[in-house]
């Protein structure tokens, strides 16, 4: 009889994050489907016995929402690289007055960003600012305010309802960048090192689960090193072993807690 070998997991990992680039665009494609749609809705004639001044109001509207879509133009295109030369080219403006102009806008979307209310486990930043909860962590419940994967499923749906979309599946979604492995091990690891920073004495076993959940993206990085992904950096299996390590003198250090499925 014939020995077979075990069938490796071909389980696909779980998606990361949207980067902030990625939930710049995210926001732009919301604010153009806003403009389509108020648009689309004056188009018709049946409904005019409006009130004298309706429809200046509801071209006023929508030159707000157009100036809107433009606001979060700019924070893409800053979010992207592009310069303040750039963008002030763009509008027929200057550097000076294109920055003048939008620098609020763009700070105001960073500051969250960058310096949020908390953050998960994994690293990323949890703040009632960013767009639709943007950030919250798998497993926890949605925010009242939606999340960035149900916006751009609601988006890729909205876009195959018109023509020239209806034949693809993700066209919006499919094009966002997401943080890859890599960077959600650095995430995690800064996560831990301000853990370190804010807390004269950091909880054992929340500290444990950070070390915890920066080798299991390591391991996630093994794997898919081993589908052909980028090739592993030097130290590599020597900062997992460590990671692991840490994590478990960290439990035992306080009687007990959950071990790590091996």
């Amino acid at each position: 009889m014939t020995e077979t070998s075990p069938q490796a997991d071909t389980t696909p990992d779980p998606p990361h994050p949207y980067t902030p680039t990625a939930l710049a665009r995210l926001v732009l494609s919301d604010a153009y489907r806003n403009v389509a749609e108020t648009a689309l809705g004056r188009i018709g004639t049946e409904d005019d016995s409006s009130s004298p001044g309706d429809f200046v109001r509801e071209a006023a509207s929508l030159i707000r929402l157009a100036e809107h879509a433009q606001r979060q133009a700019v924070i893409y295109e800053r979010e992207r690289g592009t310069s303040w030369e750039a963008i002030g080219e763009a509008l027929g403006i200057t550097r000076q007055s294109a920055h003048t102009k939008f620098t609020d806008p763009v700070k105001a979307w960073r500051k969250p960003l960058a310096t949020p209310e908390r953050r998960h486990p994994d690293g990323t930043p949890d703040d009632k600012r960013i767009p639709y909860g943007a950030r919250y962590a798998p497993g926890n419940a949605v925010p009242a305010n939606g999340s960035a994967e149900k916006t751009a499923r609601d988006l890729d749906r909205w876009l195959r309802r018109h023509d020239g979309w209806a034949d693809q599946e993700h066209p919006v979604s499919g094009g966002l960048p997401r943080h890859s492995t890599i960077e959600m091990v650095l995430l995690v690891g800064e996560a831990a090192h301000r853990m370190r920073m804010d807390q004269l004495v950091p909880d054992p076993q929340t500290e444990a689960d950070l070390w915890d959940l920066r080798a299991d993206l390591q391991e996630r990085m093994l794997r898919e090193s081993e589908r052909g992904g980028e090739p592993l950096p030097k130290g590599f299996h020597q900062s997992l072993a460590s990671d692991r390590t840490r994590a478990k003198a960290l439990r035992a250090a306080t009687g007990g807690g959950k071990e790590h499925d091996q």
